[in-house]
């Protein structure tokens, strides 16, 4: 995961998809700082299904540098 963030680097906000009752990722995404905004998104995978979208926020602190900030 460390070497996906760094290539998303660039972007301030980074979105993805997980699908509802995959908690052992669910809680690996939100050690990292991703938090679910609420977002449920209908899927058929052969039964039906929903995706929840959790994002990842960046802000600049004092110095100029990016922190993530999970809210």
């Amino acid at each position: 995961m460390t070497a996906a963030m760094e290539q998303l680097s660039a972007y301030d906000r980074i979105a993805l998809w997980v699908l509802r009752g995959n908690e052992r990722a669910i809680r690996f995404y939100e050690r990292v700082g991703f938090s679910f905004d609420g977002t449920v998104l209908p899927v058929m995978l052969g039964t039906p299904n929903e995706e929840l979208r959790y994002l990842y926020h960046k802000h600049h602190n004092e110095n100029g540098e990016y922190n993530h900030d999970p809210a």
